[in-house]
């Protein structure tokens, strides 16, 4: 019986080792963001992303995604207002965003066992 015990015990001790005490990752990849661009790429995103920009009416965002996994959920716009973007389930894709109004946007990326790579990138009102 003891011996039993210990044998369970022993097996339920590297499952949690070997699953890193159960729990799932959230994200394994690169993320990077500056005033101009919000980059990431990934293979494993099962959490939500965000990063800031300021920008001025006219400019235009680079929108490029490329996923070979899993779903993500795109939105980008401003605190407080309907978005200028939202894409769920979204797909591969590339496309220019031109921004209505002067003042601080988000960009937020949810993914669902996402695997892939998603950028946003400013070119500005000349």
């Amino acid at each position: 019986m003891k011996e039993q015990f210990v044998k369970r015990m022993t097996v339920l001790a590297m499952c949690l080792l070997f699953t890193g005490c159960g729990g799932k990752s959230t994200f394994d990849g690169v993320r990077t963001s500056s005033e101009t661009e919000f980059r990431m790429e990934y293979s494993i995103l099962n959490k939500e992303e965000s990063a800031e920009m300021k920008l001025t009416e006219g400019d235009q965002i680079q929108v490029h995604i490329s996923h070979t996994a899993g779903n993500i959920d795109v939105i980008v716009g401003q605190n407080g207002e309907e978005p200028i973007y939202k894409g769920t389930g979204q797909e591969n894709a590339d496309f220019i965003l031109t921004i209505p109004k002067t003042g601080s946007y988000f960009f937020s990326v949810k993914g669902h066992r996402a695997k892939g790579e998603i950028s946003f990138t400013c070119i500005p009102l000349k």
